[in-house]
């Protein structure tokens, strides 16, 4: 009698591990050609099984999403170069109108163009004045002119709203740097051999509105409110002289010039954030 129980108990054991084990198999996730690596396979053995398509390069999984119509596909440029790796020169075209070379200089904050491109552009022709600067670099100061252009492309890349800054250029070769102003936007590659510069668009985020992140809107703030209270100063310290000379007629005209300039520039900064909802704080 007992015999015959522990027969019946040792088919129910059996049948219960196996029907466990059919659950666990239906359950169970596929383990893929990174697995294999990671646990110390190797991807050539599955090669060999029939009926199991391998990728090319087994070492990087794509992600594919069960909907790619909702997820955009990340934007990719090609833009080719001439120069060498250390001195790498683009075409750039300006406000949709004017294309130049260019030197692409990723350790440069900003734009920097020459005083023959601003004038080409009609930057230097107008009567609100030029709002003046100074430039630094290596071989010291200069001075320089701090303006707005509205766009720039490289290829099909684009850009709005690039702070730059004018001087004299007695490099030849190009009409300037385009620094990181414009670069802070993509992930870049260079391909020395085909000597391309290969960009790739970084995701919009809540964090980069327009494509910058926080330290470049904080910093573009305070530098464009610091010049427009510095000629603010300049403006309320000359009023307060008393001497009316025509020399002073002109240097009071053009503190004057020079802070409506400062300001119409902040203002355009304010209007350009409030559209791409910039954070108040980062203001």
């Amino acid at each position: 009698m007992k015999r015959g129980i522990y027969i019946i108990l040792i088919i129910c054991v059996g049948v219960s591990l196996l029907t466990t084990a059919d659950a666990r198999d239906k359950g169970k996730r596929v383990f893929t050609n990174h697995d294999l690596q990671e646990y110390g396979g190797s991807a050539d053995q599955d090669k060999k099984k029939p009926g199991r398509a391998v990728p090319e390069n087994p070492s990087r999984e794509t992600y594919r999403p069960m909907n790619p119509e909702m997820v955009p596909a990340t934007k990719r440029y090609v833009i080719p170069y001439q120069g060498t790796a250390r001195r790498i020169i683009i075409p750039v075209t300006f406000n949709r109108s004017i294309t130049v070379p260019m030197l692409l200089d990723t350790g440069a904050p900003g734009m920097f163009i020459s005083t023959e491109l601003a004038e080409k552009l009609g930057l230097l022709d107008n009567d609100e004045g030029n709002l003046e600067t100074i430039a630094g670099g290596i071989g010291g100061t200069i001075p320089a002119i701090f303006t707005i252009i509205d766009s720039i492309q490289v290829g099909e890349a684009e850009d709005k709203f690039i702070p730059t800054t004018i001087s004299e250029l007695k490099i030849p070769g190009f009409e300037g740097l385009v620094g990181m102003d414009f670069m802070g936007k993509y992930s870049m590659q260079l391909d020395t051999r085909k000597r391309e510069v290969i960009l790739e668009e970084l995701p919009e985020s809540p964090s980069r509105p327009a494509g910058h992140d926080e330290l470049w809107w904080r910093a573009t703030f305070q530098r464009f409110k610091a010049t427009r209270d510095g000629w603010r100063n300049y403006r309320e310290a000359y009023r307060q002289v008393s001497a009316n000379t025509s020399s002073m007629k002109k240097v009071k005209s053009m503190i004057g010039k020079q802070h409506d300039r400062a300001d119409y520039l902040y203002n355009r900064l304010k209007v350009y954030a409030s559209e791409h909802s910039v954070p108040l704080e980062w203001r």
